[in-house]
């Protein structure tokens, strides 16, 4: 159960991070925090400003909040997807059995 749980997971939060950190580069990058030098999956990964021409638009802790609730979402959501695809299943095998 805990690897088809982990196979689930890691399965979930690889397409889920993809598409997460594409909306962030979509929204924040550029309107929040300057940074030309990184590509679409680089800018979710902090720290957001790194060099000379790199700043902050919006203040730092901004950012970060921002940041701290895809995070979350990018965990949070396929674990509760994970346990809920398990927990359906042996449900059905349990209805089917009886």
């Amino acid at each position: 159960m805990r690897l088809t749980f982990a196979v689930i997971y890691l399965s979930i939060f690889t397409v889920l991070l993809l598409v997460l950190a594409a909306i962030w580069h979509w929204q924040m990058a550029g309107h929040y925090f300057l940074c030309p030098d990184r590509g679409y999956v680089t800018d979710f990964f902090p720290p957001f400003v790194r060099g000379d021409g790199d700043l902050y638009v919006k203040p730092a802790s901004t950012v970060y909040a921002i940041w701290a609730v895809f995070a979350g979402v990018a965990i949070l959501v396929p674990a509760v997807t994970s346990w809920l695809v398990i927990r359906a299943h042996h449900m059905a095998l349990r209805k089917a059995w009886m």
